[in-house]
């Protein structure tokens, strides 16, 4: 019992985020499908069962096109936190400080130069999944929508290309690096006590790239 409690309390943060995206997910299907059946009804079309509806591309747009821009919004400040700055947030290099490099004539091999990108390479990896997967789901989702109205349906490619999928993508990319910035830019003046997201509550502003001191 004790071993559990401590395995608990050591992946806490984890278990809790991860938690609420299964809830958050899970009424997202359900209002998603009561929507889906009360816009069918509208066009006189017969009601999705429930499972009938996760498998359709309206329920994978609206994952799809969220997941790649939340994986674009924390991939962006890995990559560019690492070779830009911005004085007095707690994620950001000093810019008065200079950059830990490694001897020039230490030869990097290709997987240590893999490694010590891994974590950017990850990010890339999901955002090209997430992207792929908007593009087939949301082309099936706009077939899916253009079909009630007796319309013909499109391919993926004029899709990829068309107004409706850059509408919904720029939507939710822009909101995402709204949200970003002003995380970065908030994190100078403010502070949240024992989170090691904030700098020390007594930091001064311009003191930077203290997060988890």
């Amino acid at each position: 019992m004790r071993k559990l409690i401590k395995i608990i309390r050591d992946n806490s943060l984890s278990i809790v985020l991860f938690t609420l995206f299964a809830i958050c997910i899970s009424a997202q299907s359900f209002a998603g499908w009561r929507v889906q059946n009360e816009n069918l009804a509208a066009h006189g079309q017969a009601s999705l069962g429930y499972w009938h509806y996760l498998s359709t591309g309206t329920f994978w747009e609206g994952l799809a096109s969220n997941w790649q821009a939340a994986v674009l919004q924390l991939g962006s400040l890995i990559v560019l936190s690492s070779f830009l700055y911005q004085r007095g947030a707690p994620h950001s290099l000093d810019p008065r400080k200079p950059k830990n490099k490694q001897k020039q004539r230490e030869k990097t091999w290709p997987l240590t130069w893999i490694y010590s990108n891994s974590l950017s390479l990850t990010f890339l990896l999901l955002f090209v999944l997430s992207f792929v997967l908007h593009a087939l789901s949301g082309a099936s989702a706009y077939n899916e929508e253009r079909s009630l109205t007796g319309r013909s349906p499109i391919s993926i490619m004029a899709f990829l290309f068309s107004a409706k999928f850059w509408s919904i993508t720029l939507q939710t990319w822009q909101a995402e690096y709204l949200v970003i910035a002003l995380y970065v830019v908030l994190t100078i003046f403010l502070r949240q006590e024992n989170s090691p997201e904030s700098k020390p509550v007594k930091a001064r502003d311009e003191t930077t790239g203290e997060a988890n001191k």
